[in-house]
Order: C-alpha cells, then structure tokens, then sequence
C-alpha cells in the first residue's frame, strides 16, 4: 500500500512541456517560468499525489495553451517526496536551486511543516493542495487550497450532533500533526455542541491490526466514530469496525476523501461521512466544466478534491503573477490579497494564515462512488 510507481514525475513534465510547446513560436521564443510542484506519488497516499500532479498539469496546459504567463511558458517541475520529511528538504533544495517562481505542495502535514521555514528563508511561496493543520514558522510564505483542520472538523461535528443527533462519539486518530490536530479540533467542537467524546484511540503509520479500537468503539457504547488519518490505515480500521459489527455512523477527516479509499476498503467504506471541499457531481457550471475537461484529458477519469485543488492552486499562482510580476516575493504579496479567486473549489479568499475561508460540504459513500449530502 506504501508504493507507487514513480514513472510519473517524468511523464508530468514532458506534458507540460508539450503543451507549452502547442502555443507557437513567439512563446517559444520568451522567457520560462518553472513552477515546481511536490508530492508523495510513492507513499501512503498515490492515489491523491497522482490526482494533483494530474490537476496541475492540466492548469499548466490550459494556461500555456491560452498564451503562457504573460509571454512566457510555465514548465511544471514534478518531484516525488515519497511523503517523507527527508524527501521532502531534499527536494525543496532541488527546486530552490532551479530558481522557482513557486511551489505547489507538499501534500502532508509533516512534510510542508518540514519545508516551511526553508520557503521562509528563501522567499519561495508554497500553496499546498493537501496539507491542513497549523504549519510551525512557516512565515508569510504558506497559502492552500486544501481545507483547513478546524474547518473540516468543524463541519463534520456539527453534521454528526446537530443533523445526526449524535451524543457519544468515539475518535480514532494517527498520532502524527495531521491526525492529531484534526481529531482535537473536532473534539473540542463536539464538546461545545454539548456531545462527549466517550474515548480515543491513537495509531502509529503503518500499523495493520485495528481489532482493539474496534472492540474499543464497541465498549464505548458511542453512537458514531470519527477517523482521523490516511487512506491505508483507514482502509483498515473502517473493515475492523465493520467486522466487529458495528453500525453507527462513521465520519473521517478529508485525508480519507480519496479513490484510495474505495478500492482498499470496497464496501467497507459505504456510508463514511467525509468533509468535501469538491464533488464531481456537484450541477455547478464551473464543476462540470472542469470535470469535463478533466475527463477528456484524462481517459474518462473523474477529479477528486486533490486534482481540483491543485488545478487552482497553479491558476492562482498564475493570476498572482500577472498582476505583480515573475518575482517570487511579489507573488507572495499579491497571494496575500486575493478576495473571491474563482476557483474551481468555489471562491477563495485567503485569511491572514493562508488558509482558504469558504464553506465546507460533507459527502457519503455510496455504492462506491461519493455523493454529496450537505452543502
């Protein structure tokens, strides 16, 4: 579960570069702009690191297709991090070297905490289409088009006790930044809608036996259970819980919103309330317009979140750009202003954290697929 193939990184550039190539000669004959772009295609999470590598090529292409960055063709950079912090410096160091007008990603928590304080030090803004909890000295440099913790857990603990009618929740959490913060936060929320938090179970990365939180959930006597984490380990305590019989609802952080999921948990996974800062099937002209083209490009496959929020993070890297020029600290600046960015997630005004404010939907699972319940 903790591979990929990382024949992608490849692939992903040489597209970009095509289609910078589609737009004509006086493109070729300006100057390039490299956006660099960081994911863990070989880790715990392939599926949502080739979904936003996917997403922002196919930004890339539109933009060069419609005449580049204000003359100049954007080169897409892909490098695999592997979703280790590690990784993660080393690769930053990479696309540092290459003169970058920015970054897109990382993808995890740990990993942008990681880089944050290089970004900093060097005046390289990263927009991370996947992390979500508060990032450690990470300046004025960090923006995403990911949701943030309290938002996502916010959601979910007032659709669980105030639509649901839940009163006793048992949380299941991975003991890392991510899995954490999101659990706490949605702890504490549960508590101020006057629910109880009837126990809390952590899990290390990489653990595979999940019959004692299950049993755990069971002597709780808790009538919902919400899952702090990552796909692979979700895939697994979601088939401990159904094992185990039980039946109450089940919410999980935005992490577990991903087609790694569906195809390690199958029918495990249906009914899995998740927060969704994107549905496919939401009858949105902008969505479907995007899902069209996604799909066109892509064989037939349908965007999840992570291709829809790094398609506009490189769009609004783009617009940044244009109106203050191919520097990356006066992106920074006209990153730090943007009001109502209409993105393909819905409109994006950054708050003084970087973090996206806008409104938070919950989808379901059903019958494989997701769907939307609450918007």
């Amino acid at each position: 579960m903790k591979n990929a193939g990382i024949g992608w990184i490849g692939t992903i550039l040489i597209a970009a570069l095509a289609a910078s190539g589609c737009a004509g000669t006086s493109l070729r004959a300006q100057e390039t702009a490299t956006l660099g772009m960081m994911v863990p295609l070989s880790s715990g999470v392939p599926a949502a690191a080739r979904a936003a590598a996917q997403g922002a090529t196919m930004a890339v292409e539109e933009i060069n297709a419609a005449g580049g960055l204000s003359g100049a063709t954007i080169t897409l950079v892909v490098e695999d991090d592997r979703g280790s912090t590690d990784e993660a410096v080393r690769k930053f160091d990479q696309l540092a070297r290459r003169k970058v007008l920015a970054i897109i990603g990382p993808l995890t928590d740990a990993t942008v905490s990681a880089v944050a304080p290089l970004a900093e030090r060097a005046g390289i803004v990263l927009v991370t289409p996947g992390a979500t909890g508060t990032v450690p000295y990470s300046g004025s440099s960090v923006f995403r088009t990911s949701l943030g913790a309290q938002a996502q857990a916010r959601a979910l603990a007032d659709f669980l006790v105030q639509t649901r009618r839940v009163r006793r929740v048992s949380v299941i959490h991975e003991g890392n930044d991510y899995g954490t913060l999101v659990a706490l936060a949605f702890s504490q929320r549960v508590h101020e809608l006057g629910g109880e938090i009837v126990g809390t179970r952590l899990y290390r990365d990489g653990d595979t036996n999940f019959e004692r939180h299950a049993t755990g959930v069971v002597a709780d006597g808790a009538d919902a259970v919400f899952i702090a984490g990552y796909p692979d380990e979700g895939a697994l305590i979601l088939t401990a819980l159904r094992s185990r019989g039980v039946q109450v609802p089940v919410a999980g952080s935005d992490a577990l919103y991903s087609t790694d999921l569906l195809t390690w948990a199958k029918d495990a996974a249906d009914g899995i309330f998740l927060p969704a800062p994107f549905v496919a099937s939401e009858p949105l002209p902008a969505v479907q317009d995007f899902v069209g083209r996604y799909r066109r490009r892509y064989n037939n496959e349908t965007p999840d979140h992570y291709a829809a929020q790094a398609y506009d993070a490189v769009k609004l890297i783009a617009s940044a750009a244009r109106r203050s020029g191919r520097n990356p600290m006066a992106v920074r600046s006209a990153l730090q202003g943007v009001r109502r960015f209409p993105g393909v997630t819905g409109e994006i005004t950054f708050d003084r954290f970087g973090i996206p404010e806008r409104p938070v939907a919950v989808a379901t699972v059903h019958a494989g697929q997701f769907t939307l319940v609450r918007r």
